[in-house]
């Protein structure tokens, strides 16, 4: 099967949306203070947030069987750099992109999973509207519902 997830962040809160042929699920979720994370998790910039939603995207659909093994889950980056950070694996002066990167590749290797990046616009991006004020009530902050 294939999916279109489409992911974006801000300092305090990132969301994601999953197409699957004519449905899409949507959710959102808050950047856990650091403290929580070991100080791991410290989220400095849209970056940073993008790249955890997009593992967390990917690990939330494999998690309520939306994505499963074999499937291809066509990433939709509304920026270049993204895509770029995602497709050159190589390291960076970032500790919290290169871990995603490395989990995001773990789940493809683990699971089978066929990844494309592609670029949209960004008016496109299904997921930037999740973190605008006027539209929290449209998107879900948990997973009830799915398991």
């Amino acid at each position: 099967m294939e999916h279109e997830l489409y992911f974006d962040g801000t300092l305090t809160e990132y969301s994601w949306s999953i197409k699957t042929e004519n449905k899409i699920v949507n959710q959102i979720r808050e950047h856990p203070p650091a403290y929580l994370s070991g100080g791991k998790l410290d989220v400095k910039d849209k970056q940073q947030s993008k790249c955890i939603a997009i593992h967390v995207g990917i690990y939330w659909g494999l998690g309520v069987f939306i994505i499963k093994d074999y499937d291809v889950v066509n990433v939709m980056c509304d920026s270049e750099e993204i895509r770029d950070l995602m497709t050159q694996n190589r390291k960076i002066d970032d500790q919290i992109i290169n871990d995603k990167i490395h989990f995001i590749n773990q789940l493809t290797e683990h699971r089978n999973l066929k990844i494309n990046y592609e670029i949209i616009k960004s008016e496109s991006n299904l997921a930037t509207e999740l973190l605008s004020t006027n539209s929290k009530n449209s998107a879900s902050r948990d997973s009830r519902g799915f398991v």
